[in-house]
């Protein structure tokens, strides 16, 4: 079941239970109202319960997701690049990239402008440019 069902099961759960739990509230035997009270707390249970199982595969599946994407980085064939401005520039995308970053870890660091002159990385704070 794909994630947006789940959230929508859930979500169709919880409206249910919120008519259950108005029933329940028009109900005049105290018992009976008390122990339905005490069923749909239940539900609020197994249902708050479920939600975290989710939330808790869905943050595995992310980190998974990531450890995969830096597996195939580092070991994909690394792309000649070209200089300019003393960082790298790879054919086909946009921007510069740390020299440092990519040559230590294989990892492509977009630079960011400090001023006209200078362009820093934001991961290893090395500095770039002519002064």
């Amino acid at each position: 079941m794909a994630d947006i069902e789940i959230l929508k099961a859930l979500g169709t759960a919880i409206t249910s239970i919120k008519a259950i739990s108005d029933i329940a509230a028009t109900i005049t035997n105290a018992q009976l109202r008390q122990e339905m009270n005490g069923r749909i707390a239940d539900l609020q249970g197994v249902i708050i319960a479920a939600r975290q199982q989710m939330l808790e595969i869905q943050g595995k599946y992310e980190r998974v997701l990531q450890e995969n994407k830096e597996l195939k980085e580092i070991t994909a064939p690394r792309q000649k690049p070209q200089m300019q401005w003393g960082c790298y520039r790879f054919e086909g995308e946009n921007g510069l990239f740390c020299t440092a970053c990519y040559d230590t870890k294989g990892k492509k660091i977009q630079t960011t402008r400090l001023n006209i002159n200078f362009r820093q990385c934001p991961v290893c704070k090395a500095s770039f440019g002519a002064g």
